[in-house]
């Protein structure tokens, strides 16, 4: 019994999020233990080729003032010269599919200034990647780890600027085990956001 006990300790452990202190804005980050990764095929260009998304849950106080981020990493294992595309996805609003639900977000416009630190917002170790700022919610936090099924998609924009409903989206399937250390990531956030 005490050794179940202590194997549970230690699972809880490794999946607690951690937390670090930005030393250029004073901000509290908190950031989860493993990020939520999705994934396209890319076949068509080589044997286990894919485009991926991460996304790291991160909650940040300043001073009191604490918002809910998720940090996306668009990133690919396809060698491409021209790396135009990743950067047009990034400024583009993403939903995830939970379960049946829509989540959608909207990425903020300039990256936070306290949410630089690749190494601690665990950047994929890649030579190109694109980063992107989302603003969330616990709530939605914690449905997404819930949720049995996740995918992702970009929604592209029309030409009038406005979000385009009826083209035919590219879906990031779930890769990975990330809703696990999600959930303790959200079961330890501030409620009073």
């Amino acid at each position: 019994m005490l050794l179940a006990c202590c194997g549970a300790a230690a699972m809880a452990a490794d999946l607690a999020p951690t937390e670090f202190l930005d030393e250029r804005t004073g901000a509290t980050v908190t950031v989860t233990r493993e990020p939520l990764v999705f994934a396209l095929e890319r076949s068509i260009f080589a044997a286990n080729a894919r485009d991926y998304v991460s996304l790291t849950a991160v909650e940040v106080d300043r001073s009191g003032k604490i918002q809910v981020y998720l940090i996306g990493y668009i990133w690919s294992t396809i060698d491409r010269r021209n790396h135009g595309e990743q950067a047009a996805l990034a400024a583009l609003p993403l939903e995830i599919a939970a379960d049946g639900r829509t989540i959608h977000l909207k990425p903020v416009a300039e990256l936070p200034k306290d949410l630089l630190d690749d190494a601690h917002l665990m950047a994929p170790k890649v030579s190109h990647l694109q980063r992107a700022a989302y603003l969330t919610t616990r709530e939605a936090l914690i449905f997404v780890a819930a949720s049995r099924h996740l995918s992702a998609s970009f929604v592209p924009a029309a030409a009038d600027g406005e979000e385009e409903a009826d083209t035919e989206r590219e879906v990031y399937e779930s890769w990975g085990e990330g809703r696990k250390a999600l959930k303790a990531f959200a079961d330890r956030l501030t409620i009073f956001q």
